[in-house]
């Protein structure tokens, strides 16, 4: 379909982003976490840079699956993005994936998991500040 209507980002006027990021759902809704990893990870892979906002909301459903999956240090560096766009706006969509954050940091204590909790709390004093 991208072929035949000439653009080569999108599928019928549906951009690729969009569309992995869908198939992500659907697959996490079925049961498969991996390939519900999989998907949103080409989502990222293919979202445009201007996108902070969906990058925002797909990092913090990203990030919280590679948890529930038990890849914490995937988790962890997925969640370290999340944060880098996330300080620099204001979502309630965001606001929700960081009380999320909040709770993984709380519940393990490995290295990676301590320091991302440090970085946590700073970006809590300064969204708190703001």
């Amino acid at each position: 379909m991208s072929k035949a209507d000439g653009r080569n980002d999108a599928v019928g006027g549906y951009d690729q982003a969009a569309y992995q990021f869908h198939v992500s759902s659907v697959l996490y809704a079925l049961g498969d976490l991996p390939g519900s990893i999989k998907a949103m990870q080409q989502s990222n892979r293919v979202r445009p840079a201007h996108e902070r906002q969906g990058r925002v909301h797909s990092n913090g459903l990203l990030a919280s699956r590679q948890w529930e999956l038990g890849h914490v240090d995937a988790a962890c560096a997925t969640w370290e993005r999340f944060l880098d766009d996330y300080t620099a706006l204001s979502t309630s969509r965001g606001d929700e994936h960081f009380d999320t954050l909040k709770g993984h940091v709380a519940t393990r204590k490995s290295r990676s998991v301590r320091q991302l909790g440090e970085r946590v709390r700073e970006v809590a004093r300064q969204k708190a500040a703001a």
